[in-house]
């Protein structure tokens, strides 16, 4: 079983538990009125296109049109915002669903409020060098491919195809930042290396090319990236998870209808070069809750073995 990332975060965020377990204070509380119970909010952000909702709805008056103070806090990771939201530091946090699936199975008390986006076409490729031998998913026998983190988008679903295609090969993933991988391509110290955006459009400017479209086939449309608020949070101020999901879909079905809108605007948030921004390729974003595609996406994890075989999405995602 491949169940590094489940350990890992099972050990740091299940000492959380003991002191942050859900109340029924507030979601029996039926009070006056009919906003949220909590208006001003600090909510965990990366300035990645994948959780560009968050930006927009806060920049184009989504959380205001929802009776939300939105104050967006910049951290260093999913797993970090997992932590911060469910110790209570934070309100809520950006995450990847697979560290939040992973997370939510291993006891920790989080829920999945909103879906931001999912796999776009062509969004997360695997790169080589281009005077590389490798041509095809099957030649990477044997190679090493670098992650930004193992157990995550990049290994799980180059696994998925392998499954799909009936191809049996071994490959070794190791953990690189994404701001190294070109170098380490370039160097020889790796074989591969599984790109997002806006790291693939740097890696194919950089002369690497694209072997393998990890967003093909079984992983076309897998929710890749949500967010999340303490399970405690969330029962207590019902209304305000509410209005705050709410919000991040309807900016989400904003930015899926204004596409130019869109990338003009995303140097600003994202720090990519305005060129990057009109030729990147683009995630797709939630308008509305999506429970059976979370579902899909826990059916995968535990076929891997990241995640135990009876995970129930209705336990653990939230639906306004």
């Amino acid at each position: 079983m491949r169940t590094p990332l489940r350990a890992a975060l099972a050990a740091g965020l299940v000492l959380l538990l003991a002191g942050c377990s859900g109340s029924d204070e507030g979601a029996q509380d039926d009070q006056a009125g009919s906003g949220p119970e909590k208006p001003e909010l600090t909510v965990g952000v990366l300035p990645l296109a994948d959780y560009a909702a968050v930006y927009w709805a806060k920049d184009k008056g989504f959380f205001e049109d929802a009776g939300l103070d939105v104050t967006l806090e910049p951290i260093a990771g999913g797993p970090a915002g997992i932590q911060s939201s469910v110790s209570g530091d934070i309100d809520c946090s950006f995450a990847n669903t697979i560290a939040t699936l992973v997370a939510q199975d291993s006891g920790v008390p989080v829920e999945m409020v909103a879906l931001s986006s999912a796999l776009g076409d062509e969004s997360n490729v695997i790169v080589v060098d281009d005077d590389s031998p490798i041509r095809t998913m099957e030649d990477l026998d044997g190679a090493t491919i670098g992650v930004n983190t193992t157990n995550n988008v990049g290994d799980v679903a180059f696994y998925n195809l392998l499954d799909d295609a009936g191809i049996d090969i071994d490959v070794s993933f190791v953990e690189v930042p994404f701001g190294e991988m070109i170098d380490g391509i370039k160097a020889g110290s790796i074989d591969a290396t599984h790109t997002p955006e806006p790291f693939r459009s740097a890696a194919l400017a950089a002369g690497l090319r694209e072997v393998v479209d990890l967003t093909s086939g079984p992983n076309a449309d897998l929710p890749a990236a949500a967010f999340v608020c303490g399970t405690r949070f969330v029962e207590e101020n019902p209304r305000t998870a509410k209005a705050f999901a709410e919000a991040i879909y309807a900016a989400g079905e904003d930015l899926a209808a204004d596409e130019d809108g869109m990338r003009a605007w995303l140097p600003d948030i994202a720090g990519v070069p305005e060129e990057t921004a009109q030729s990147m390729k683009l995630p797709t974003y939630f308008s509305a809750p999506a429970p059976d595609e979370v579902q899909r996406l826990a059916d995968l994890l535990a076929g891997q073995g990241l995640i135990g075989d009876d995970y129930a999405v209705d336990e653990h995602f939230y639906q306004p």
